[in-house]
């Protein structure tokens, strides 16, 4: 279709959402992310496979409160399912703790393995790096929302969501290096898309 395109010198205008999925995989692949990310996996791997420390979540949530939520494991063809994995380990990191902890795991089974405090510092600085792009891909995701109208104030989003601030940590600042969109070529037919469908434009005032 692309090829097509030019020969009718038509412009063709790249599919946006299979652009944050990329830029969103590359940030997956940065050394620390990935390490972070194997080791979450490895967690949630052992509650599924151990029923009686997938009791014992189930204990500890109900007595620390907590909503009784399953742990998520990744998926490889979606990027955002590794940020949902990584949002539903700190939500519950509690009562995983707990459970770990607890004398009937540790009494029962060999292969337990926790997450440092670093780890856990690094897991939130991914997810508040990876938001924006996050938020971006579940609002292309509605059918119902002219998507190439959206495209403009979104891309002003993430690009601003992108720049760096003192406070980064690194991590913060090696994702944000892998996610930042830049301006190209069709970007003037985004503004005229969102011009045509001002419904769109208040995503440039939030």
């Amino acid at each position: 279709m692309a090829v097509a395109a030019r020969l009718a010198k038509m412009t063709h205008i790249q599919c946006f959402a299979h652009s944050l999925n990329l830029a969103s995989q590359k940030a997956l692949k940065i050394p620390q992310v990935s390490r972070l990310l194997g080791r979450i996996k490895r967690v949630t791997a052992f509650f599924r496979r151990s029923a009686i420390a997938s009791h014992q979540l189930k204990l500890k949530q109900e007595q620390l409160q907590l909503p009784k939520h399953k742990l998520i494991t990744d998926v490889v063809t979606r990027w955002n399912s590794s940020y949902d994995m990584t949002e539903r380990f700190l939500e519950q990191q509690p009562a995983i703790c707990a459970a770990l902890l607890s004398n009937e795991v540790r009494k029962n089974e060999k292969d337990i393995f926790t997450l440092s405090e670093a780890d856990i510092s690094c897991a939130e600085e991914v997810l508040k790096a990876l938001k924006p792009m996050k938020d971006a891909t579940l609002l292309m995701s509605e059918e119902s929302t002219p998507t190439l109208s959206l495209i403009a104030p979104l891309r002003a989003k993430l690009i601003m969501a992108a720049e760096h601030s003192p406070n980064d940590s690194e991590t913060s600042k090696d994702i944000k290096s892998k996610v930042g969109l830049k301006r190209g070529n069709c970007f003037s037919y985004h503004i005229l898309m969102m011009v045509s469908q001002p419904s769109a434009s208040h995503l440039k005032r939030n």
